[in-house]
């Protein structure tokens, strides 16, 4: 899948403990796999950047970043911070208590690669 572009995945957090390892787990399900994720904990109180920090040990595709809390109303600083960090063709973004369904990349990317008018993507969210 090289010759697909890179997905940059960024992934801002705080205090998701209970719900980081499977935010990653579903990034790490995806039927594309051409991706990187970028991981920024906003100075969480608990242990979710220590565990965000145990899945990139593993998966050289994920790189964990931590800052001091600056809180959700400069949420905006964070996703910069993230994005200077990627590397990828396009951005995709995964907040740290969420999860994909499997195909979410490969259909997106399909999708945007057949126009270079494509801007933007965007997908329904459900809860169960």
């Amino acid at each position: 899948m090289s010759n697909l572009p890179l997905i940059s995945i960024i992934t801002p957090t705080y205090n998701h403990e209970k719900y980081i390892g499977d935010c990653i787990c579903s990034a790490q399900s995806q039927t594309y796999t051409n991706w990187e994720m970028i991981i920024v904990d906003d100075g969480s109180l608990d242990r979710t950047y220590s565990i965000a920090q145990t899945y990139a040990e593993k998966d050289s595709r994920i790189k964990v970043f931590t800052q001091n809390n600056i809180g959700i109303f400069r949420l905006g600083e964070t996703y910069n911070l993230a994005l200077s960090k990627t590397q990828g063709k396009y951005i995709a973004v995964l907040e740290g208590d969420d999860v994909w369904m499997s195909e979410k990349l490969s259909l997106q990317v399909a999708e945007m690669e057949k126009d270079d008018n494509i801007v933007l993507s965007y997908g329904k969210a459900y809860s169960s």
